[in-house]
């Protein structure tokens, strides 16, 4: 009850702004106005909801609690790690159904033929933004650790091995799966400090510093 308690919550206390879900709004109608044209178009199709994606994710957690946002929800009596949980699923829903919408649409445009959306790369990218990015955003304004990573992805030596971009469509070789599936498995520590910071740390008002 607390977890659904808890969404409910994040329902009404937006976590992802409206301005966000009217993005992939757009996003998802312009992957169906290119898949109807090209139904081999939809690594192009699943970008800009990739990256949508990531600005989402990084929701914060940690500046909206100690502007008194979650106030109600914090004394409510739900456990922290069920915040947490909600907080997390919450920031990623939007950029998860979106890509899921991506995928039916190519699914109806090529006739069942192609999957790109199911590839193990484009799976792996959005598992690794659904991660890491809302567990760097945690203590940051909303959308900073997004904007980091753009940079990151701008500086070439760099980009090839922190841009998700690259894995969409990608089917990788059981080798390269392998290093795929650990580098999600580190993306796991993050998340794990994050919700001990949420579950263990104190939400002091800002007023009160």
């Amino acid at each position: 009850m607390g977890f659904i308690y808890a969404l409910r919550y994040f329902h009404v206390v937006k976590v992802v702004p409206p301005t966000f879900v009217a993005g992939f709004v757009v996003a998802v109608a312009a992957a169906a106005v290119r898949l109807t044209a090209d139904s081999s178009a939809a690594t192009d199709a699943l970008t800009p909801v990739l990256l949508l994606h990531m600005f989402a994710s990084s929701s914060g957690f940690q500046i909206p609690a100690r502007r008194g946002y979650y106030d109600l929800l914090l004394t409510s009596g739900t456990r922290r790690w069920q915040i947490a949980a909600a907080h997390w699923l919450s920031s990623i829903a939007p950029g998860i159904i979106s890509w899921i919408c991506v995928g039916l649409l190519e699914l109806a445009a090529s006739h069942g033929s192609r999957t790109v959306f199911a590839a193990g790369g484009t799976c792996v990218a959005f598992l690794l933004v659904s991660l890491i990015a809302w567990a760097a955003g945690t203590p940051m304004p909303r959308g900073t650790a997004a904007v980091a990573w753009l940079f990151v992805m701008t500086i070439p030596p760099l980009a090839r091995v922190a841009s998700p971009v690259q894995l969409l469509g990608a089917h990788p070789d059981g080798p390269s799966m392998a290093r795929l599936l650990s580098a999600v498995a580190i993306a796991t520590i993050p998340v794990v400090v994050a919700f001990a910071r949420i579950v263990r740390g104190a939400v002091p008002l800002e007023a009160a510093q």
